[in-house]
């Protein structure tokens, strides 16, 4: 028998008696189950009744509470918004004087029955606080800075954002194993 040989007929007894402890620890452990679960096996009905079951269906009702929930806040916004625009004004309106505005133009008279004609200047005032109406056509640019400030209520539906699907895959996830658990347990359906 070589030297191969007897190394490897030595590894296969370590094999064999290695899994023999294994063996034999693993059946010991469900020996002890067993016995443990036979102990017990006379309180697990109100073990199922007052805690296994309504642990699934508070669950099962967390999961879809979830999947439903809707987000709602009371959002403050404070700060300032710069605004600019062109506000073409294009109407009829009266402005009042606030001075005597003097008027000197140039003037031709004609005179009457063919008597010719006279070139000379009108000199008249408006007097303060008179009345002319008028019409406006222009541009008035609009340069500010307007502060803002308020409170916004928000509500998001939470299965309307990335994580309704997460909640989606949770419940798809769980929904089975509470289902059998439930129906191997024999609980009462809600």
């Amino acid at each position: 028998m070589g030297r191969f040989d007897r190394i490897w007929l030595a590894f296969e007894k370590f094999a064999i008696f290695f899994s023999f402890v294994v063996t034999m620890t693993v059946v010991v452990i469900l020996l002890l189950l067993g016995i443990g679960l036979w102990r017990v096996a006379p309180a697990l009905p109100g073990l199922r009744d007052n805690t296994i079951c309504p642990l699934l269906a508070q669950v099962d009702g967390l999961v879809n509470d979830f999947n439903n929930a809707v987000i709602t806040r009371t959002i403050t916004i404070s700060q300032t918004i710069p605004v600019a625009f062109d506000l073409t004004l294009d109407q009829n309106t009266v402005v009042k004087l606030t001075k005597s505005i003097p008027l000197n133009r140039s003037a031709t008279f004609v005179l009457p029955g063919g008597g010719g004609q006279i070139n000379g200047t009108v000199s008249l005032a408006l007097p303060d606080g008179m009345s002319l109406p008028i019409h406006l056509t222009m541009p008035v640019p609009i340069r500010q800075d307007l502060p803002v400030h308020m409170d916004v209520l928000v509500s998001i539906p939470l299965k309307e954002t990335e994580l309704g699907s997460v909640t989606g895959q949770l419940k798809d996830i769980l929904t089975p194993y509470t289902k059998l658990l439930s129906d191997l347990l024999n609980c009462p359906k809600p």
